[in-house]
């Protein structure tokens, strides 16, 4: 009897973490994404020449589009007219960089002027780092 519950939560397994994150995109206001696998993300589709896929991906997603490096959503953008755009706009959302675990522990809490968030920290070391 246990070894059926075990069979069958190993077969559902795969298809809930194949569904879960769609339903999720769905309720954001994400840009268009290509399909992704659910570990390596869209790591799959870039080739040796990585420009030369997100190339093709770009005339067929459009200029903004999301792709997923492994479990890193990562915005792409092919136009350098959008990048003004979004670096002039948006500019405090897209300074930070991505915090992770080995960061936190390796660099101090990410403390270290390279990859402390924009914030107070980041303004303190600037002022003694110019």
């Amino acid at each position: 009897m246990n070894s059926f519950f075990v069979s069958a939560f190993l077969l559902l397994l795969p298809i809930l973490l194949f569904f879960i994150p769609k339903s999720f995109d769905k309720k954001l206001n994400l840009p268009p994404s290509p399909p992704r696998l659910p570990i390596i993300g869209n790591l799959h589709q870039l080739e040796k020449l990585p420009y030369r896929s997100l190339e093709v991906l770009s005339k067929k997603y459009g200029l903004l589009m999301l792709l997923n490096l492994g479990q890193v959503p990562t915005l792409v953008v092919s136009s350098p007219n959008l990048v003004g755009e979004i670096m002039n706009n948006h500019n405090v959302i897209f300074s930070n960089r991505p915090q992770t675990t080995a960061t936190k522990i390796l660099l101090y809490d990410n403390n270290i002027i390279g990859f402390a968030p924009y914030g107070e920290c980041w303004r303190q070391a600037r002022k003694i780092c110019p």
